[in-house]
């Protein structure tokens, strides 16, 4: 007997349900969707700047126990998120910060800053020297430094790294498990779970909603795929 690799007919039937308004798989998902969205957001919003900040000054100054800082910030990175998720799940259930998309929002941040802000900090390095002293010699501030030169030249690895923590925030699933349970707001990641009962799990809308998943990330990727390309070369070679 042989057996074909691609199907013999295509249906479009679990897409019908998603794309349904009136059904409980369109609504249980585009909630999710609506979610991440918002998830992701909050994280951009807050973790974006700070991270610029950080790795300017970082950068830029010189102060006692930088090294140590930037090895502790190193150090995070490579933590793994089962070590925390225990202590911080009990911190959020005291505080009564369990289901809470802010408050998920601010643990994705303190996850995805120290990798973003040393990306960052590597890219404004490497800027040439001279661009410091020429701006001292025209009398900008500190201000005008950081606004007028090093973000107009930073935009590359500041979308690059946009980019790393939305893609990073999009995809979590432990965090929102651990930290989120009612079901107006998780994320899309944990509404796949809500088309599996004891009894019966469904494949086809469960993988619907995984194509659907991936588009967001996805349509950012393509739009910005020239900076993210450049950002992550830029650096490597020494100007």
């Amino acid at each position: 007997m042989s057996r074909n690799i691609l199907p013999s007919s295509i249906i479009f039937d679990n897409y019908k349900l998603l794309f349904d308004p009136n059904t409980r798989e369109h609504q249980t998902t585009f909630i999710g969707l609506y979610n991440s969205m918002r998830i992701s957001l909050i994280t951009l919003a807050i973790g974006i700047p700070i991270s610029i900040i950080t790795a300017y000054s970082l950068a830029r100054y010189e102060f006692k126990f930088k090294k140590i800082f930037i090895n502790l910030l190193l150090l995070t990175v490579v933590i793994p998120v089962f070590t925390t998720i225990i202590p911080v799940y009990n911190i959020f259930r005291n505080l009564n910060m369990i289901d809470s998309i802010f408050w998920t929002s601010i643990i994705y941040i303190s996850a995805f800053l120290p990798l973003n802000t040393w990306i960052i900090m590597n890219y404004i390095k490497e800027l040439p020297k001279e661009l410091w002293q020429a701006a001292a010699m025209d009398g900008f501030s500190e201000k005008q430094i950081f606004i007028k030169i090093v973000l107009p030249l930073s935009t590359p690895i500041i979308i690059t790294t946009t980019l790393i923590m939305f893609l990073m925030a999009w995809k979590q699933y432990i965090i929102p498990t651990i930290l989120i349970s009612s079901y107006e707001y998780k994320p899309l990641t944990m509404v796949m779970s809500e088309f599996m009962t004891r009894y019966q799990i469904n494949y086809g809308i469960i993988a619907g909603v995984g194509i659907l998943s991936i588009i967001p990330p996805a349509v950012f990727a393509i739009i910005f795929r020239k900076f993210l390309i450049s950002g992550l070369t830029s650096g490597s070679i020494k100007h």
